[in-house]
């Protein structure tokens, strides 16, 4: 990807949190048909049904100072607190940049990124054409690519300093800057 206008926003864009975002939703969802479905029991028969009348009593019982309450209570304070540091703080970075970017007479600058994802794949690429490598999985953050390769052969170190080589050599020529650190761990298995 590039831009060549002379707007602000950076094409490493931080992905929202929707995880958090999802769970919760579905947690008020569950719980808000349940409700429901209990008020309309009540409205249809005229009682509430057993399970809301147990769960009534077993909530009267308690008593503001009692340690079921204050235990619930943090509980849930500490469970809104993380969902709303979770949905406050956004995500890493989806892109690398590719270079420092150019920029033309007219002050116009190109900034160029590449997905997480298309250096995960142009890593297992690179790392799956050394012989001896028979899988590769591939996790890519900001900082830090790892590799984990599976070989039948015993010589793994040999094996993680050939993908090493490859795919650094494959990521400079990309022209990723920064430089991710290359990580590589060979696991041998038995034939």
């Amino acid at each position: 990807m590039s831009r060549h206008d002379a707007r602000s926003t950076s094409l490493r864009r931080r992905p929202a949190r929707t995880i958090p975002a999802t769970v919760t939703a579905l947690v008020l969802l569950a719980l808000g048909v349940g409700l429901v479905w209990a008020a309309v029991e009540r409205l249809a028969r005229g009682s509430w049904p057993a399970f809301a009348d147990q769960t009534a009593a077993w909530v009267a019982a308690w008593t503001w100072g009692s340690v079921v309450v204050l235990v619930v209570s943090l509980a849930l304070a500490v469970i809104g607190l993380v969902l709303l540091i979770a949905a406050v703080k956004p995500g890493q970075p989806n892109a690398l940049t590719l270079d420092e970017g150019s920029s033309d007479g007219a002050g116009v600058h190109t900034e160029v990124v590449m997905t997480r994802r298309s250096v995960a794949k142009l890593a297992t690429a690179r790392a799956g054409q050394v012989d001896g490598v028979d899988s590769v999985s591939t996790v890519v953050s900001a900082r830090r690519i790892t590799l984990t390769v599976k070989t039948p052969s015993q010589q793994s170190q040999a094996i993680e300093q050939q993908v090493r080589e490859r795919v650094t050599g494959a990521l400079q020529a990309a022209g990723l800057a920064p430089m991710p650190a290359v990580v590589v761990r060979a696991r041998t298995q038995s034939l």
